[in-house]
């Protein structure tokens, strides 16, 4: 398969919006408020969209039609838990962290429970997901670049590495929201073109179902039907209720879209940005479920793979670009949905979708770096420990730590642990069941502490990602229960009970432990809360 010059149009002059957005608002990111948090001056609309991008990121994009592509229809509820989750932000932590107005995602931690020790211990898991975000979305970059260059993965994602870097240097938060904003509607164009071309080639949705009914007889299979679930992991209402909850409340506790409620002007523009988030995401699921449903049927029925001699089915497709481009682990999945759209044979469709792809990439790339940047040399070389070179040259120090994250990245991005899909999910868990019950609950609930907060926040990433590795490495799937009997087991993605037990784990230590000071609880607790 050659390079087609429609498709490389296509890449160019999406970098070249890109980067005029980044080298036009370089002057406009020489202070600290600008470079950090774009001057609190974004609207609700370009907030909104670049909510949408940042939150949804590779794992959307490409990880849910993956998914779709591995489990089959009852994945669909996971998509709907994503965007069912995301109004609740608008009540729980949109408005009061707004109100509030912090620079970092620390701060709130650090003010709240009254320590500065509190910015390292929520850094902990800051990091941990903030790194495997970063490394999903350069993976998710190099695969949309493979599908346009035909380069080996390898330099794909130094390439990828070396696009996301360049905007970030110059443009802190005003170049990563403005870029952002124009890749959430190119992402949801590039989803919701896709899905009208496979709906149109399949002659409408009843043929689309006939279609995926005719190679994968269980698709539509719910854990009820016994003897054919869709798939081993969805024979239980666990698997299916797992997968639901796992990204369900994450917009209201994830520090890159926390973030994101700081760069808006005022407490409506927090709380509108969340409606345009919904509508932007809305849109984009609503392609992905069609590309997902038909990624199979059009592999197998139109690739031009399929004619290759020892190529049987989508499956073999997958296989053979892994070896042909040297991609990593079990990332060439996720190509599944690129493979799709090649299959149409539509070098404009494909330059959309490419361009889409390496919108959402970018974007979380470039959210999550920016998150992280601030956290290293603000929030810990300087706030923790002390050193007045983030305070006296924010600019340098935040730099050179994007320097840093991208390196550390990119090394990480040459084999990737899992799917785009199970990297963001094992971060979504760990950062949700560690720091989201101290963020939560410590507006909503005055009796939360400081010791509750750090022991919390240590033993729940402990346990989350030890958990998560045992799983992967004892039952050879993220997915069980860590503690399953490999002969019987359960069902439980991404080991998502944890969130639960956060929670009560929270409230109980809070109740036996000492209360913070009354002034503290009613500036950065009662005070945030909106009028309802």
């Amino acid at each position: 398969m050659d390079v087609n010059p429609i498709v490389l149009l296509g890449a160019v002059i999406y970098f070249a919006i890109i980067f005029l957005i980044g080298w036009y608002s370089r002057k406009a990111s020489m202070d600290a408020s600008d470079y950090y948090v774009a001057g609190r001056k974004i609207g609700p609309f370009v907030n909104g969209s670049a909510l949408a991008a940042t939150y949804f990121s590779p794992a959307s994009f490409l990880g849910l039609p993956a998914f779709i592509f591995i489990l089959g229809y009852p994945f669909w509820w996971a998509l709907v838990g994503i965007i069912g989750g995301m109004p609740i932000a608008t009540l729980l932590t949109a408005a009061p962290l707004r109100k509030y107005a912090p620079t970092s995602f620390t701060d709130y931690y650090a003010d709240r429970y009254d320590s500065k020790w509190l910015r390292l211990v929520a850094g902990i898991p800051t990091l941990i997901g903030g790194l495997a975000y970063v490394v999903l979305s350069i993976v998710g970059t190099a695969l949309f670049l493979l599908a346009i260059l035909k380069l080996n993965f390898v330099a794909s994602v130094i390439l990828a590495t070396v696009v996301v870097f360049l905007y970030i240097y110059y443009g802190g938060m005003v170049a990563t929201t403005f870029s952002t904003a124009f890749q959430g509607i190119a992402m949801t164009i590039g989803s919701v073109v896709a899905a009208v071309y496979v709906i149109t080639h399949y002659g409408g949705l009843n043929g689309l179902t006939d279609a995926t009914l005719s190679v994968s007889k269980e698709f539509f299979n719910m854990p009820y039907v016994a003897d054919k679930p869709s798939h081993a992991l969805m024979a239980s209402w666990t698997g299916v209720v797992g997968f639901f909850f796992v990204w369900h409340f994450g917009f209201s506790a994830m520090p890159y879209t926390v973030v994101r409620f700081f760069t808006t002007q005022d407490i409506k523009s927090a709380r509108r940005s969340v409606f345009w988030a919904v509508v932007i995401g809305g849109l984009m699921y609503c392609g992905l479920i069609i590309i997902g449903t038909g990624a199979r049927v059009l592999i197998e029925q139109l690739h031009p793979l399929m004619k290759t001699e020892g190529i049987a089915n989508a499956v073999d497709v997958l296989k053979h670009m892994k070896t042909a481009y040297g991609v990593a682990g079990a990332t060439v999945t996720d190509y599944s949905m690129i493979a799709a759209m090649e299959a149409l044979n539509s070098p404009f469709l494909l330059a959309i979708v490419a361009a889409g792809g390496l919108a959402i990439a970018m974007a979380t790339a470039s959210g999550w770096t920016m998150v992280l940047n601030v956290l290293l040399g603000r929030d810990l070389i300087g706030k923790v420990f002390g050193s007045k070179w983030p305070e006296k040259k924010p600019v340098q120090c935040t730099r050179m730590m994007t320097v840093i994250i991208m390196l550390v990245c990119m090394f990480a991005a040459f084999n990737p642990p899992a799917l785009v899909l199970d990297i963001s999910g094992a971060a979504f868990i760990v950062i949700l069941c560690s720091v989201g019950p101290p963020l939560i609950l410590g507006i909503w609930w005055t009796r939360g502490t400081t010791t509750a907060a750090i022991v919390n926040i240590l033993v729940m990433t402990v346990c989350s990602t030890g958990s998560w590795m045992y799983a992967k490495y004892k039952l050879e799937s993220y997915h069980w229960f860590f503690l399953s009997n490999p002969d019987n087991k359960i069902s439980t993605p991404h080991q998502f009970y944890w969130v639960f037990v956060g929670f009560v784990f929270f409230i109980v230590l809070s109740l036996i432990t000492k209360p913070n000071k009354q002034e503290v609880i009613k500036k950065y607790s009662i005070d945030l809360r909106p009028d309802l």
